[in-house]
């Protein structure tokens, strides 16, 4: 049975004081506090005869990766032989990070990572989640595809040729106009999940 996890975002931070300083020096916007449609449960929503997986990692605004590791090796023995891993922004750093470390038992049939940072990026802090090399994550994807946007706010679209070089194998998806992807539909992403 083919099934999709999707691991969203979230922030990192070096310390729980850098934690702190950031969260009082973030605005809040209102119009961000109502319901947003995101493309994540879109993707569900479009593809109701597959087991599209969203769990919410742990403590997403001040994430840690030891803590997302030890929730992410909970869900590896749900995974079938056809399984679609995504990753977006530090969900993408996530799975790029642990998949240099740790191979998967099998290979799942797509990785795909959405505007994931390759190093660090002046001004922000990347915290655990620093993603220094991704070679090798190839030993547990049949396919991987990465997915960036050159006016991508958040991302350094650097990345992408830093990704590219350590997994040549991997299929890049270039836009020019998608920002960090918090759109509320992904046709592209629906598009390749569709395909056998």
């Amino acid at each position: 049975m083919k099934q999709i996890l999707i691991i969203h975002g979230g922030d990192s931070f070096s310390s729980y004081e850098v934690y702190l300083e950031n969260l009082r020096a973030k605005e809040l916007d209102y119009d961000s506090l109502k319901l947003q449609k995101k493309w994540k449960t879109w993707i569900a929503e479009q593809l109701p005869e597959i087991d599209v997986l969203l769990p919410t990692f742990p403590n997403g605004y001040n994430a840690t990766y030891e803590e997302w590791k030890i929730y992410f090796e909970k869900l590896i023995p749900f995974f079938g032989d056809d399984t679609h891993l995504i990753g977006h922004s530090l969900g993408a750093m996530f799975l790029t990070k642990y998949l240099h470390e740790d191979t998967l038992p099998q290979k799942v049939r797509r990785l795909i990572l959405v505007a994931g940072q390759y190093g660090e990026r002046d001004g922000d802090d990347m915290g655990s989640f620093l993603v220094e090399s991704a070679q090798g994550i190839d030993k547990s994807a049949q396919e991987i595809h990465l997915f960036y946007s050159q006016d991508d706010p958040i991302i350094d679209y650097a990345s992408l040729a830093a990704y590219q070089e350590d997994i040549p194998t991997a299929t890049a998806h270039i836009f020019n106009n998608r920002g960090h992807f918090l759109d509320e539909t992904f046709p592209e992403i629906l598009e390749l999940l569709q395909k056998d």
